[in-house]
């Protein structure tokens, strides 16, 4: 090799080193020994009976550090084999063979079977008043009859009809909990003291009530020693606390989305880099279906009509989201209607009130019900959301003109939360409040089932708003059994019926941006439809996941790498371009003619 061969040979061998230590991949570098991550509320016991959703939209995240689905997860069609390896369907969808792992075991040590998935299905029948989040689909829609054990890691789960979507939910979503641990526990959501067991990558090992988790990796996990040795969870409600945390080095990373006005603030802070994923999450006004006059649909359609989302994304999150769509779903979401819209017409919203009666205004410009009351509601919202407060101040003062009077009453989650119930039988008291949704409520094929069917024994629309409309009913009982073209048509109907008598007015889908140390951990992964904190970040085999944005300091400060839908950041075709570059450079040297001294 000639001597300029040989340098440039050495200068490619020196850039790749670099261009190494300069950008960590993803999982390389000093293993850390703990991860520190702020969540935004208590989640009580971390197990499928007991979490509180205090820090949703994380909730289904933080449950599956400690336990696994069959599959996941339930934002793609055909989620990832977990703890099963396949399942194959027979009668026309009523009948699931499940072939599961054989490497599996529980934190606990004994071994993972199919005694334990039929044990998770029957169990979750059996409790279907305590299991909430997660036992709706096992006891209601698909609606599970019994499992057949055909040995150690192959089990026949059999529904009443036809579960088409089996695979998604509840194979996708269902934590699957261990048989020597609940067998002949009658009341599982009294069990909050004693820490859950489970096959997943992380065991909890201590919990300080409404401050802190503190996790221990699963070292013989099957899918891989986690990435770090411990994981800690520390609870800060207050937004603005949270991301100071971050800055000082108290927590390494934030799980709620940063607020646009810190997002350059933070990319100009040396340490810390802000992640771009997608995170099918939601924020949205709902209002009580089941209470005059809310419980007109015309009064409902005319509020929503009058509100300029497009203006509240702008103002409240500096554009930073995508307006809400009257039709509810995600835009992203596969069961989406593409063209779905938001309609915003003050002027029709006035002729809309005009004809139903809402004629008679008091002196202060409020409108009149037809039987005198006034059009003057309450709004409940989180004292811990302030864009959720600024969007219901925005909304206040643009439904003044149409003669519509919002009242806002900020309140903490758990009074939040209680205002929204009653008992049995009664009509809850509340007029609307302002809540936030998970993927789990936009990608779940029977979502638009559970949130909306009217009050009764299916679904939990109840306790949601209360809406009932018995052609939506029939059309979503039909799209839980039906294939999924058939299925397809009849929830892009059943949102056509939504956005015309609009239960809820969905005010923004928030772009997916999370704050972190880089020093700290640099392995985040953008797992689709969840961000970036799901175990899969935590775990060795999902580099190509990676979502790598280099810290800022300075000068010295990397631009921002697009990002595909599983969360790819550019910066791998960066370095792949320089590296390129320079063996170009190599070849065009040595078809020079050589130099007397060379």
């Amino acid at each position: 090799m000639s001597s300029c061969a040989r340098l440039l040979a050495c200068s490619v061998g020196l850039l790749m080193t670099s261009l190494a230590v300069g950008v960590p991949a993803a999982g390389q570098g000093t293993r850390p020994r703990t991860v520190t991550v702020a969540i935004k509320g208590f989640e009580n016991n971390i197990t499928p009976f007991t979490v509180g959703f205090g820090a949703n939209p994380a909730t289904n995240d933080i449950q599956h550090l400690v336990y696994d689905s069959l599959f996941w997860s339930q934002v793609k069609a055909d989620p990832e084999p977990w703890l099963a390896e396949r399942a194959e369907s027979s009668e026309g969808g009523r009948v699931w063979t499940v072939t599961l792992r054989d490497d599996v075991a529980w934190q606990d040590g004994k071994p993972f079977t199919a005694a334990d998935v039929a044990f998770s299905y029957d169990y979750y029948k059996s409790q279907a008043g305590a299991s909430g989040r997660y036992a709706h689909h096992v006891f209601d829609v698909p609606a599970f009859e019994r499992s057949e054990i055909v040995d150690d890691t192959t089990i026949k789960l059999f529904f009443s009809s036809p579960a088409p979507q089996f695979k998604i939910m509840p194979g996708g979503d269902l934590p699957i909990i261990a048989k020597h641990v609940y067998e002949g526990v009658s009341e599982p959501a009294k069990m909050t003291t004693n820490l859950p067991v489970g096959t997943g990558p992380f065991k909890l090992v201590e919990i300080v009530p409404d401050q802190r988790y503190r996790f221990e990796a699963n070292k013989g996990y099957f899918k891989g020693e986690p990435l770090v040795d411990r994981l800690e969870l520390v609870v800060i409600k207050d937004p603005a606390s949270a991301f100071t945390a971050l800055r000082t080095g108290d927590v390494d990373m934030v799980e709620r989305n940063v607020p646009p006005e810190l997002v350059e603030q933070l990319r100009g802070t040396r340490g810390i880099a802000v992640a771009e994923s997608t995170r099918f999450e939601s924020s949205q006004l709902y209002f009580n279906a089941r209470k005059a006059p809310l419980s007109d649909p015309k009064l409902r359609k005319a509020i929503t009509m009058g509100v300029d989302l497009d203006a509240l994304v702008e103002t409240v999150l500096l554009g930073n989201a995508r307006p809400g769509r009257d039709s509810y779903l995600h835009p992203d979401s596969p069961w989406a209607v593409e063209e779905a819209e938001h309609d915003h017409d003050p002027a029709a919203a006035a002729k809309l009130l005009d004809g139903a009666g809402y004629t008679g205004r008091d002196p202060d410009g409020v409108r009149k019900a037809p039987g005198g009351g006034r059009l003057e509601f309450s709004v409940l919202v989180s004292s811990f959301e302030p864009q959720e407060i600024r969007a219901m101040q925005l909304v206040t003062s643009q439904l003044q003109p149409l003669g519509v009077k919002l009242n806002l009453e900020t309140l903490d989650p758990a009074t939040l939360r209680q205002r929204r119930t009653a008992p049995p039988g009664e009509i809850p008291a509340y007029d609307a409040y302002v809540s936030n949704l998970e993927s789990h409520a936009h990608v779940d094929p029977d979502a638009l089932y559970y949130f909306f069917h009217s009050p009764g024994k299916k679904g939990f629309g109840g306790s949601i708003t209360g809406y009932s409309n018995s052609a939506y009913d029939q059309l979503v009982e039909q799209a839980a059994v039906a294939a999924a073209p058939e299925r397809r048509r009849l929830l892009a109907e059943a949102q056509e019926t939504l956005a015309a008598e609009t239960p809820l007015l969905v005010l923004w889908y928030p772009d997916g941006l999370w704050a972190y140390r880089a020093d700290a951990y640099d392995a985040w992964a953008g797992d689709r439809g969840h961000g970036i904190f799901t175990k899969r970040s935590f775990l060795p085999g999902y580099e190509e996941l990676a979502v790598q944005e280099a810290a800022q300091s300075g000068a010295a400060g990397a631009g921002n790498g697009d990002e595909g839908d599983d969360g790819i950041g550019a910066l791998p075709i960066v370095v792949g371009a320089a590296v390129v570059a320079v063996l170009v450079a190599l070849v065009l040297a040595r078809r020079r003619p050589p130099a007397e001294d060379e």
